[in-house]
């Protein structure tokens, strides 16, 4: 029995249909196995199911994944029919394609372009482009006699190519220079135009607005060169839109070039795939050994060989001696010899054989060969691989390892970049390795030295804008509570493993300690500030295992800041409600203060609905008189004279503002930081933000980077942090990444700025940098300074 698997990605749906396993065994017939030996091995081949595909047409799909140019170029230089005409076999024009192509690309991108070439990688994108095809034809009437020629197997000249315009297919030149004459007189209708595609190959600089016309041929038949250049000349005119898919129809092999029909003719053998074979032996032998005959010896095929050498015994000598056991012997003879171990180990043999085998493969002098031989060939090489001695060098490099990669896993990276290996296969690795050969390719087009370029390559990748985590650690933060002091949290667990183990879908894991701290920054004497004290009373109330703290500020005071640099501001419900609430908080308890805030929207609304509305001076006055009446020891009326006569805490308050105002938070009036992520301020967002973080914390305790003893929130934000906010140039995960011009605040008018082109260097499409122009405002005065 055997069973044939394998999966690629990356491939259109229409090309992955259709595939064949073709297994191949050597089985020995009616002969006698004495003059014929049966092969033993067999193999196996994975086969596509559909026709196979022009070498030269995979040629030019693998080259325009590098550069859309040199698919164009690659095509000027293949279009002529005596191309390649030198060439008798296919070997022959494998090299010449591949020649050509080591004139685009470095050695580095040739090579591996040669072994995509080899792998049939294209062929896929060739088939969804017959596919195409064949709906073109299906889609326009012509005429029946045409179409006979065009799908049937006696292709002739010139009906191996044609053009789509949606509407009408041409076959010749004539008709289509008749056609190109007559799209530039008049508007186009846009409906009847043919769809492309962003895998099409549309020529340069082609004018979007004109008529589109879709060419299908295959490069190297005699119908091509002369519609390829008519397209060509009329795109350059911005006549038409010219798209090309390259085709070879079946039966246009004879109106092609030698080398342009190779592999055309051939199944497509794929690649990269492993196939598991499962043999049993279901013959089954039975034998009554109750009683044997005393001097009968067994009937044994090998009785001849008893002179050699088994595993260390020679069975010969043995049973001269003992000849009483001769079932014994020859049982443990048929055992040694059936048995796949080479040598029988101890128990303490394997107790260092993975260090071993890493040292066998280090020290080879081909370590990918001698991984490959021990991985196939390990139990005939488990015995001398359990003598070797083992370098402690090893052992150490070994256990460093296990403390980023547990034991038993496997982890795979490319120019430190990991890759997930379940879905990796042949061509998406491949695919991988030439998109960063490409990159450094650019890198050294731009002269940059080897090892720049390597550290670029090895640079972590941009973390998306919901990732900036904001650095707001201050003695401004007010927490509500502590998970790991408050007695309200005592009876929960301390073991961080906990996050570790299974649990319910949104099931919480209440541990004591401080994972998950939720800062909100508002405005309390705003409906949204009001709302968000009584999002966080009640997240704390139902024991949510987050630790809640708050920034105030005041927004008119941030305005007068931005407007005059704060130098005269004068006090506002918002500085008011903070001097009230540090009071409170230093006076009484952190609780109490919090609830004094929640009383204010109390008093203002008496209800849950969050008014507009502004919050008057003695809503505030009369919270904290109803906040203090119960435990103060003199009348709250005092207390508030006083404090609104000797200005305490206005210091304390407006620095809170000043403090939002640094971080650039004051522009959201309302938001969230979890462990230094911007967030909505509602409850929903808050849990959302939790199941977030988890997965970041729960990898950072399995790697054993959190333990107890870790402060969470100092190692996020000292790790990776900001400190400030800008959403115009971090903008939302939804937005593209921008620049963001300073120039334009103070300068509204066309500038020259706008009309600087950068020198590109030869064959690349970055940027040269020749000087960098540092233009500096400084209040009435334009500095211009040049570095080059």
């Amino acid at each position: 029995m055997a069973t044939a698997g394998g999966s690629r990605s990356g491939v259109s749906r229409a090309a992955f249909a259709l595939v064949a396993v073709v297994l191949v065994g050597c089985l020995g017939g009616g002969v006698s196995v004495a003059e014929i030996r049966r092969q033993k091995n067999v193999q196996v081949a994975l086969r596509a199911k559909w026709a196979g595909t022009p070498l030269l047409l995979e040629a030019s799909e693998l080259l325009s994944k590098e550069r859309r140019d040199y698919f164009w170029e690659f095509i000027g230089h293949w279009k002529e029919l005596d191309k390649g005409s030198e060439c008798l076999t296919a070997k022959c024009c494998a090299q010449k394609i591949v020649e050509d192509v080591r004139s685009f690309l470095s050695e580095p991108l040739a090579s591996i372009f040669e072994f995509s070439l080899t792998l049939r990688s294209a062929s896929p994108r060739l088939v969804l482009y017959k596919q195409l095809a064949e709906e073109s034809l299906s889609s326009v009437p012509v005429k029946d006699d045409a179409l006979e020629q065009i799908s049937g197997s006696g292709a002739v000249e010139g009906t191996c190519c044609w053009v789509d315009t949606g509407n009408t297919l041409f076959f010749n030149s004539d008709d289509l220079h008749k056609w190109l004459e007559g799209s530039g007189k008049g508007a186009t209708d846009s409906t009847g135009q043919p769809e492309l595609f962003d895998f099409d190959h549309v020529y340069p600089r082609s004018n979007i607005t004109a008529p589109v016309a879709i060419f299908y041929g295959a490069v190297g038949t005699k119908c091509f060169k002369e519609l390829h250049v008519h397209l060509a000349e009329a795109s350059k005119q911005g006549k038409v839109r010219y798209a090309l898919r390259p085709v070879l129809p079946s039966g246009c092999q004879a109106t092609s070039s030698f080398c342009g029909s190779i592999g055309a003719a051939d199944a497509v053998t794929l690649s990269g795939y492993g196939v598991e074979l499962a043999l049993k032996n279901m013959e089954y032998k039975a034998m009554d050994d109750t009683a044997i005959k005393k001097g009968v010896a067994l009937e044994d095929p090998k009785t001849e060989d008893l002179s050699q050498e088994v595993r260390g015994f020679i069975f010969s000598k043995i049973l001269e001696r003992k000849p009483e056991l001769n079932a014994e012997i020859m049982s443990f003879r048929d055992y040694l010899l059936s048995s796949t171990v080479s040598d029988t180990l101890e128990v303490w043999e394997l107790k260092d054989l993975g260090h071993q085998t890493a040292q066998r493969i280090l020290h080879a002098s081909d370590p990918l060969q001698s991984m490959q031989e021990i991985n196939q060939n390990f139990p005939s090489v488990v015995s001398s691989l359990s003598r070797m001695k083992v370098d402690d060098s090893i052992k150490d490099e070994i256990i460093a390892n296990q403390r980023m990669v547990p034991p038993g896993k496997s982890l795979m990276a490319l120019n430190g970049a990991l890759i997930n290996i379940e879905d990796l296969d042949l061509y998406l690795l491949m695919d991988m390795v030439r998109e960063e050969l490409s990159l450094a390719d650019q890198f050294i087009r731009l002269k940059l030295p080897q090892s720049a370029a390597h550290k670029i390559l090895s640079a972590a990748p941009p973390a998306e804008s919901n990732s900036f985590r904001v650095d707001f650690r201050s003695s401004h933060v007010h927490y509500l509570n502590n998970l790991e002091e408050d007695a309200l949290y005592k009876r929960w667990r301390s073991n961080l493993n906990e996050l570790l183990m299974p649990v319910y879908p949104g099931q919480m894991r209440y541990i004591r300690k401080n994972l998950f701290h939720a800062v909100y920054v508002f405005d309390p004497a705003s409906a949204c500030g009001a709302e968000t004290i009584d999002t966080i009373l009640s997240l704390h109330q139902d024991s949510v295992p987050v630790r809640f703290g708050i920034i105030m500020y005041s927004s008119r005071l941030i305005n007068v800041i931005e407007e005059n640099d704060g130098s005269k501001s004068d006090e506002d419900t918002s500085t008011l409600i903070m001097r009230l609430f540090l009071y409170i908080k230093e006076t009484y308890s952190t609780q109490l203060a919090f609830q004094f805030l929640s009383d204010i929207h109390r008093l203002r609304n008496g209800g849950d609905d969050y008014s507009e509305e502004p919050v008057e001076v003695h809503h505030v006055e009369e919270a904290f008189v109803d906040s203090l009446l119960s435990g103060a020891k003199s009348h709250p009326q005092d207390v508030l004279l006083k404090l609104q006569k000797e200005n305490l805490y206005k210091q304390e308050a407006d620095e809170n503002s000043r403090f939002v105002h640094k971080l650039g938070l004051y522009k959201l009036q309302c938001c969230l930081l979890m462990n230094g992520l911007v967030h909505e301020p509602n409850e929903d967002a808050t849990m959302n933000a939790m199941n977030d973080e988890l997965p970041r914390i729960q990898e950072q305790v399995y790697y054993g980077h959190i333990q107890s003893h870790t402060d969470v929130l100092e190692k996020f934000l000292s790790e990776s942090s900001y400190k400030r906010y800008n959403p115009s140039i971090t903008g939302k995960s939804t937005e593209k990444k921008r620049f963001v011009s300073l120039f334009a605040s103070y300068h509204q008018e066309d500038s020259v700025l706008h009309d600087i082109s950068y020198l590109h260097s030869h064959g690349s499409m970055l940027p040269t940098i020749l000087c960098l122009y540092l233009v500096i405002y400084c209040q009435s005065s334009l500095v211009l300074k040049c570095i080059c």
